[in-house]
């Protein structure tokens, strides 16, 4: 092998496989693209039930901020009139007006996909801030308390403040803080308030989630749980063991900042429920959706971001040079004969529209037909433009035949023969025909079949929806492609074929 070639497709391998590593390792994504992806149906009910005024009902929704997107979502309001209000980091569905005498119905329901850690970028808090009810002295003997520990850096305060939650029923002093007093200041508190406090007070931000498990069911009431800024995003605090772990796994968050996830006013809420039920969705469907909201360079020139319906044919479009290079590797590897290299590859995509069985079939039959015709034409001696223009005409005149046929009967995929390449099928004829001329009806036979079998392998690789998806997640694959044609273009040796057909010398006979 010339090193030219050896160089050149070794650097095309070696830069595809380089983006494709980066898209995976910087970028997050997925190392199985097509492997299927779940989405999280959320769904809320419940009757509001007024009184003479007019009632007020505010629902925190979840949001792209806690690192959620929402595919799809509806809300149901019956009489009363709503709204999609944002607030902080949150986004709050508000129901108004007067409820019937028998109360209002009112539902939201969302389809929401979770973003992957290290997709979604979240703005640093600007401070710490105490909970809500803490008065200044008890902040004032608080941070007098925690002042050894505010000079550290980052990780070691926060360890501190972790092993102090975790250790607050102890009983003495330890280093510079008095243990008893800082327990005194906090006993009136709950757990996650006397976390909040505890963070404040090294000046690490954190915040209170309302949400629910992501697990499939229903529940009456949400519960709440700790986040704290990690200093790349918000972590979730684990209330038993006081570790860290991502606030994306197992939770769904609706509301944060201390914010109630369900609030009345003038009103009062029955039958309230909240349901969580896991579907499979689309790999498709995952990708399109990140990457529409991304704003990364290389998800800017994604082919996602190309209309959609212009999308189903890049698709097929990326598998064609694969679809090429097992043809060359058939063909100089296996010795399997076909005509040309790309009637195999436009027929095998006319079978996404027939169907493999009709296609094979009505393939047959039209090459069966033209070299009929061919013979006929022989004796009378015309031209190759003439000839193969006559040839033509009568493929297209069978693929109308069939098309009445297909109508009649009510078989749509002889409709479709349409979409047959008919300047290939011409050129088929022909070829069908010198090759028997010259070589004689069996080796025709074996190139038509083998023709045949490439296009149905080609057809199963392009139908592949695993590979549609990865090519398209990755298109610099083709790259990689392109490399592996530059060596099989430079291979000499036996094919498997004339190792059988001269086994016998190998044998010595």
């Amino acid at each position: 092998m010339k090193r030219p070639a050896l160089t050149a497709a070794l650097a095309l391998i070696a830069i595809s496989l380089f983006i494709v590593a980066y898209r995976i390792v910087s970028l997050g994504y997925p190392l199985t693209p097509a492997k299927p992806d779940y989405v999280w149906t959320f769904r809320f009910d419940g009757v509001l039930h007024g009184t003479a005024k007019d009632s007020l009902l505010l629902l925190s929704l979840p949001s792209e901020q806690h690192g959620q997107i929402i595919l799809e979502e509806g809300i149901e309001s019956g009489s009363m009139s709503s709204n999609l209000l944002k607030e902080y980091d949150n986004r709050i569905a508000v129901w108004s007006g007067r409820p019937g005498p028998e109360g209002e119905y009112i539902s939201y329901k969302a389809s929401v996909l979770l973003q992957p850690t290290g997709t979604h970028t979240t703005v640093v808090p600007p401070r710490a801030s105490y909970p809500y009810g803490i008065t200044n002295g008890e902040i004032s003997l608080i941070e007098g308390l925690m002042a050894p520990w505010r000079a550290l850096n980052f990780s070691a305060r926060l360890q501190v403040v972790l092993n102090l939650a975790k250790k607050y029923d102890f009983g003495g002093p330890q280093g510079n803080v008095d243990f008893l007093s800082l327990r005194d200041a906090l006993r009136k508190y709950d757990d996650p308030t006397r976390l909040l406090v505890l963070l404040a007070a090294v000046n690490i931000p954190a915040r209170t989630v309302e949400g629910l498990d992501l697990v499939e069911g229903v529940v009456g009431k949400t519960f709440s749980w700790v986040e704290v800024w990690t200093g790349q995003g918000w972590g979730h605090i684990d209330p038993e063991r006081m570790e860290i772990v991502s606030s994306k796994t197992g939770f769904l968050a609706l509301s944060a900042g201390g914010m109630s996830a369900v609030r009345t006013s003038a009103g009062e809420l029955s039958a309230k429920r909240f349901e969580l039920t896991r579907n499979v969705m689309s790999r498709w469907r995952v990708f399109f959706e990140r990457t529409s909201r991304s704003a990364r360079i290389l998800d800017q020139w994604s082919l996602f971001r190309i209309p959609p319906e212009f999308q189903q044919t890049f698709r097929i479009l990326l598998l064609v040079p694969l679809g090429a290079l097992l043809i060359a590797l058939l063909r100089n590897f296996v010795g399997f004969q076909t005509f040309g290299v790309f009637m195999p590859v436009l027929m095998a995509l006319a079978f996404r529209n027939t169907g493999l069985f009709y296609g094979l079939a009505m393939f047959a039959a039209i090459v069966l037909i033209g070299y009929g015709a061919r013979r006929g034409l022989n004796r009378m001696r015309l031209l190759l433009i003439p000839r193969m223009s006559v040839l033509v005409t009568l493929v297209i005149f069978c693929f109308i035949i069939l098309a009445l046929v297909g109508n009649r009967f009510g078989v749509r995929q002889f409709m479709a023969v349409g979409l047959l390449p008919f300047v290939i099928l011409t050129m088929t004829i022909e070829r069908f025909f010198v090759i028997v001329e010259e070589h004689g009806m069996r080796t025709a036979m074996e190139t038509t079949l083998g023709s045949a079998a490439v296009s149905v392998i080609t057809y199963l690789i392009i139908q592949w929806e695993v590979l549609q998806i990865t090519f398209f997640v990755y298109p610099e694959l083709l790259l990689f492609v392109m490399g592996l044609q530059i060596l099989a273009g430079r291979y000499t040796g036996y094919r498997l074929s004339e190792l059988i057909r001269f086994r016998s010398f190998r044998d010595g006979t």
